[in-house]
């Protein structure tokens, strides 16, 4: 017998070994280890042990037990958990964060806007995120922090501000002015953001800023945004906006436009069905049509039949079918002994008998 064998392992040590085994990710025991130290830790001195493990010299330990202490959420663990978000380890400072977040306690809302510009853009992500649960007491330093001077942190407090419930009324008019940034990514969050508040008020601000701005990607943002608010005051101006030489934005143009519910579109659309060169946007075109106006699509679809590109085919194919209409059971026929795609051979079958049978059902109503 060795000489250690009789000494108790001491509650300490045991807690420290079982940390280490929490971490080991081949483990089929790690459920029952991370069950038994929030037992073991239900008490101050076990609480105690852990908060001091923060500063343990293993990056290991120092990690298990910030995920331990964000499972336990008591508000002892939030101060020492503060100090820990300026650990060496991007992974101890990972599971800070993510432990504040589950703790949500408002002592962390300003140490977690400082931790918006960490080194690591994955913990920039995650202290974001930790914000938003904290949730509505975060809003008014978040807006506070749209004036700092680091990208990161103005950034990544736009994106916060669009995922925290009822935070509208107070920030919307804070983030319909981040539209005027230097920062691109600023830009491209303040666009999204204003799209979740769907408030009709930045629609004519969101409209300036589509003239304006000169990042491809902004302007898809805010193209979105204008469609998820359905403003018919944006139709004029993205309809004009469809002479925009980057195919992608007007690819997202010809899909906002279905979302106004404006007939005063079609026209346009139907321009961008039969003359754009990009198929994205022919076959966009096509489905908003549709939305628009069922009747009045039927002819350019069947015309769409004819299109060079196989996937306008699948698409308009697929809309004649949906539709219904028995106008298109003679295209879709004399399509279907052409040599085709097996994908759209099979599009074509389907649409076909879709169409009979609704046929079918009208002519049996009638009777």
């Amino acid at each position: 017998m060795s000489e250690t064998e009789d000494i108790p392992e001491t509650t300490e040590a045991r807690i420290i070994r079982l940390l280490y085994e929490l971490e080991d990710k081949s483990s089929s025991l790690r459920d029952d280890v991370a069950y038994l130290l929030r037992t073991l830790a239900k008490r101050r001195k076990e609480i105690n042990i852990l908060i001091n493990a923060l500063k343990h010299d293993d990056s290991i330990i120092r990690k298990t037990a910030a995920y331990i202490l964000g499972n336990l959420r008591d508000p002892l663990t939030v101060e020492p958990l503060i100090e820990s978000l300026n650990d060496e380890e991007a992974d101890v400072r990972g599971e800070v964060v993510r432990t504040l977040g589950a703790i949500r306690d408002d002592r962390a809302i300003e140490p977690l806007i400082q931790t918006l510009n960490d080194e690591c853009r994955e913990i920039r992500g995650w202290a974001a995120s930790a914000l938003t649960k904290i949730g509505f007491s975060a809003v008014d330093p978040l807006i506070a922090a749209l004036d700092e001077d680091n990208n990161n942190i103005r950034m990544n407090a736009t994106w916060a501000l669009g995922h925290i419930e009822d935070s509208a009324e107070k920030a919307v008019a804070p983030i319909t002015g981040v539209l005027d940034d230097d920062n691109d990514e600023v830009r491209f969050y303040a666009a999204e953001t204003l799209g979740i508040y769907m408030d009709i008020r930045t629609v004519l601000t969101l409209l300036d800023s589509l003239r304006n701005d000169l990042d491809e990607s902004v302007r898809w943002k805010i193209i979105e945004a204008l469609g998820f608010i359905k403003d018919k005051r944006a139709v004029k101006p993205l309809t004009e906006a469809l002479a925009n030489e980057d195919a992608g934005i007007r690819r997202k143009i010809v899909e906002v436009l279905s979302f106004l519910g404006d007939k005063g579109a079609i026209v346009e659309l139907l321009n961008s069905l039969k003359y754009d060169e990009d198929p994205g946007v022919r076959w966009r075109a096509a489905e908003s049509l549709m939305h628009l106006d069922e009747e009045l699509a039927i002819d350019p679809l069947i015309v769409a039949l004819n299109d060079e590109d196989a996937g306008v085919v699948r698409k308009a194919v697929q809309l004649l079918g949906r539709i219904g209409d028995q106008r298109a059971i003679q295209p879709l026929t004399e399509l279907k002994k052409a040599e085709l795609d097996i994908t759209i051979f099979k599009r074509v079958e389907e649409a076909i008998e879709t169409i009979t049978k609704r046929i079918d059902l009208i002519s049996q109503d009638k009777l």
